[in-house]
């Protein structure tokens, strides 16, 4: 493969991981998908899905940061692309998941209440399926709660303009992942609901050493390559960033480490769903590759 194609095709792969839950086909157009699965798979996603509520159940919170793995990250370095807020009062069905999703018949960006089983079902089904869950103490959890059933003002935190690549400190677009950190900015930083919420609670994060993630682009044609594919976007980052060719993007790892290095007493379980097994894993270091239980680990079967 040629050089320059070879560099196409993965900025064309990071424009689906960072899309979150959708997909480009080879066209590089994004539409929306489910994994194809078999029916024994997807009994299993289920079964992984009864487990994880399971254990949202027994901890006792009605809320919680929860994100899952998608396509293959370790390129980037990342095991996670897409975070919501599971709610056990949700509207939709217990434990549904409050993300921004989307749409690309409508073409743009909505909230989208998902049961846990289709949140997991997306995963890709030539990898295991991860999931992180950060449980919150109670003055946290409640505050996040009552925002995030807010439906004016989380549509209010909602930007009408889509990009898989946004800015983390710019108000020109939103990717899913953005969208959960400002409501956490609203729902901590007791911001008042007046004026522009996004630059609020983007001020906020600012002032509370919000770290965005780093995607290196590492070639400079990459930059200009972005610019032929939907949904991706270079001018909303900093001119030295892309000089840098970096792009700084929400994504779950900085969510979840904003949220360790703020919150007191906040617990995090990873889950994964591998060959007919469920590892549960307690703790901030992480399952290792594979979804391979180490000692103390929880193992269930998922058939």
């Amino acid at each position: 493969m040629r050089p320059r194609m070879k560099i196409l095709l993965i900025f064309a792969q990071l424009a689906c991981l960072l899309f979150a839950g959708q997909a480009c086909a080879a066209s590089f157009a994004f539409c929306d998908r489910q994994a194809s699965l078999t029916a024994a798979e997807k009994n299993q996603v289920l079964n992984f899905s009864m487990v994880v509520k399971e254990m949202l159940n027994k901890s006792g919170s009605e809320v919680a940061i929860v994100s899952r793995s998608g396509t293959d990250l370790e390129r980037f370095h990342l095991r996670y692309s897409h975070s919501g807020i599971t709610l056990k009062n949700n509207e939709n069905t217990e434990w549904s998941v409050r993300q921004l999703y989307y749409g690309c018949e409508e073409q743009k960006p909505s909230l989208f209440d998902q049961g846990m089983s289709g949140f997991l079902m997306t995963h890709d089904e030539n990898l295991p399926s991860y999931v992180s869950v950060l449980l919150l103490p109670a003055p946290e959890a409640n505050a996040l709660e009552k925002t995030a059933l807010d439906n004016k003002t989380s549509l209010q935190l909602l930007s009408p303009h889509y990009s898989a690549n946004a800015y983390a400190f710019s108000t020109m677009y939103q990717n899913c992942n953005q969208w959960v950190m400002e409501l956490l900015a609203y729902a901590w930083g007791n911001l008042q609901n007046t004026g522009d919420l996004r630059s609020k609670a983007q001020d906020w994060l600012k002032t509370n050493d919000f770290q965005p993630t780093d995607i290196d682009a590492k070639y400079s044609y990459v930059i200009w390559i972005g610019h032929l594919i939907p949904l991706l976007h270079a001018d909303d980052h900093p001119a030295a960033n892309i000089d840098k060719k970096i792009f700084q993007v929400s994504m779950p790892a900085s969510i979840e480490q904003f949220v360790k290095a703020h919150v007191d007493n906040v617990k995090r379980v990873e889950m994964c769903l591998k060959d007919g097994r469920i590892v549960i894993h307690r703790g901030w270091d992480s399952i290792p590759d594979g979804c391979l239980a180490s000692p103390g680990d929880e193992v269930l079967s998922a058939s």
